[in-house]
């Protein structure tokens, strides 16, 4: 899968999903400072890494994924 696409799929559930307006959702955004990216949206992330990708998020490695390009990152390197 090409990394754009990544991108658009993961943008469109920050937007779609969890109700981020896109303009908020950029590769420099953190998650926690910038988003208020709570444990519960942690797991809906993880969530939808793996249904999506088929990237399994582990919990205890999410916390190193500070950005959307850590991310997007994360997952390419995980499918």
């Amino acid at each position: 899968m090409e990394k754009q696409q990544i991108i658009q799929l993961t943008n469109a559930f920050f937007s779609d999903t969890l109700g981020f307006d896109m303009s908020q959702v950029t590769p420099d955004t953190e998650l926690k400072r910038d988003l208020g990216v709570t444990s519960v949206d942690a797991v809906a992330i993880a969530s939808f890494a793996r249904k999506t990708f088929g990237c399994p998020i582990i919990m205890s490695e999410i916390k190193a994924i500070i950005t959307m390009c850590d991310l997007y990152d994360y997952i390419e390197q995980h499918i």
